[in-house]
């Protein structure tokens, strides 16, 4: 299925990929379409499309391909250093909020947002429609 058909089934949809390349985003579709990952993180600095309660998202591959459609459940922005560890096992990527601290800052500075005290959107979503089935 095309990015095309899928906006004709979600007409507000917006695509966008996780992470910031091809490994770290199959990793984080991978514990999507788990179930492990229910919640993701992104700097408000660097936010183009930012989500919106009850919308529809595609997520893509690395390569541009539709992988996943999502759907907003809950938006909470805050600071990095204030995000809680409740909200970062959501993300599924750490076992616990230190870990998560390390990797996200190490993430964030590869954008080179960075800060303690950087805002941030926390996005809790559910998986509406897995679309690997259809690509092969």
């Amino acid at each position: 299925m095309t990015t095309a058909d899928l906006q004709l089934r979600y007409p507000d949809a917006e695509t966008f990929r996780f992470g910031d390349g091809p490994e770290l985003c199959a990793q984080l579709l991978r514990l999507v379409r788990s179930g492990k990952k229910r919640a993701t993180c992104s700097s408000l600095a660097t936010l183009e499309a930012p989500p919106v309660i009850g919308r529809c998202d595609i997520a893509l591959t690395w390569d541009g391909t539709p992988a996943v459609v999502i759907r907003t459940l809950e938006l909470v922005t805050c600071t990095f250093e204030t995000l809680t560890e409740e909200m970062a096992l959501m993300e599924g990527e750490n076992d616990d909020l230190a870990g998560w601290r390390r990797d996200h800052e190490a993430f964030f500075r590869r954008a080179g947002v960075f800060a303690p005290d950087m805002p941030v959107l926390w996005e809790r979503f559910e998986m509406v429609e897995d679309l690997a089935s259809e690509q092969m």
